[in-house]
């Protein structure tokens, strides 16, 4: 999909919202800079909650609510206080609402100028703002030029093979659960032991419920057959969750690096605790130094 697609399809599913449509329509023209990034319904997770921020801005740690008329009830605004903790809590992420209940439109045009010169503002602060890179966002060669990779709204994958880059490999489509890394990768990004990237699906399946803690700390995965059990075998495991986005698209989430918890490493219930949210990546040529090539 191109970064065109992108933005047609992004702003076309909100018709059905007619005060969203129009805002965020309003927005997106009116700020007319194609180096900020838009997230439109974006996801946000605190728990087992989920919550859909209407427009999300990733450069600036930001989101906006427009609020329509049935946000004006006391439940909707003890509601929507709890909602914004939420989010706060879950992600650091900064709310701003825009009211269209009981003002007119030039009001509410006015108070998408103040939006947008808040964007303006943020972006002029920050000093090495990386301009959005759609066709480039999912890819590793960012990563790899770093020289590592840590726990962020760019740390995202479309597919498997990409997340695995970051880690010397060099070959074609890769669609299985888990990678081992090869020894002279493990030394080269500073892990130990035997090490793999994990592709989980962190959601309840047919044969296993796997989660992912509140706070991103712990995972757990269970087979839901107690007869199947096992004892893990990695000493390290990088994991890239698997996920989707608000255009339904399958996503590959780095969400750091984790561990066992010693009672949880056998049975049908294994644990995992989070020992770092960010790992080194490696460049093909310190793989060929690391190889002897």
């Amino acid at each position: 999909m191109s970064k065109s697609d992108y933005i047609l399809r992004s702003l076309s599913k909100l018709s059905s919202k007619r005060w969203e449509h129009y805002v965020i329509n309003r927005l997106f023209h009116r700020l007319n800079d194609p180096e900020v990034e838009f997230v439109c319904q974006q996801c946000i997770r605190k728990g087992d909650k989920y919550y859909l921020a209407d427009i999300f801005f990733p450069q600036f740690d930001l989101y906006l609510e427009i609020d329509e008329a049935h946000h004006d009830g006391d439940n909707a605004l003890i509601n929507d206080a709890l909602r914004r903790f939420d989010i706060a809590e879950a992600s650091g992420l900064t709310e701003v609402r825009i009211s269209t209940s009981g003002v007119s439109i030039e009001q509410v045009n006015a108070s998408i100028e103040e939006f947008i010169d808040l964007i303006r503002r943020r972006k002029s602060e920050v000093s090495d703002f990386d301009a959005w890179d759609y066709e480039g966002r999912y890819k590793p060669e960012a990563h790899i030029a770093r020289g590592y990779i840590t726990i962020g709204p760019h740390s995202v994958f479309r597919y498997q093979k990409d997340a695995l880059r970051c880690f010397g490999y060099t070959k074609g489509h890769f669609q299985r659960g888990v990678w081992n890394l090869p020894a002279e990768v493990v030394d080269e990004i500073e892990l130990t032991g035997a090490c793999m990237v994990w592709f989980p699906r962190l959601y309840e399946q047919k044969r296993w419920w796997n989660s992912l803690s509140e706070g991103g700390c712990i995972i757990t995965e269970i087979n839901k057959n107690p007869e199947e059990t096992y004892s893990e075998r990695w000493d390290r495991r990088i994991v890239m969750a698997r996920s989707r986005n608000a255009l339904n698209q399958t996503l590959y989430r780095f969400v750091g690096v984790f561990e066992v918890i010693p009672d949880f490493s056998s049975g049908n219930e294994h644990r995992f605790r989070r020992i770092s949210k960010s790992v080194k990546t490696i460049s093909l040529a310190d793989l060929h130094r690391a190889s002897g090539v």
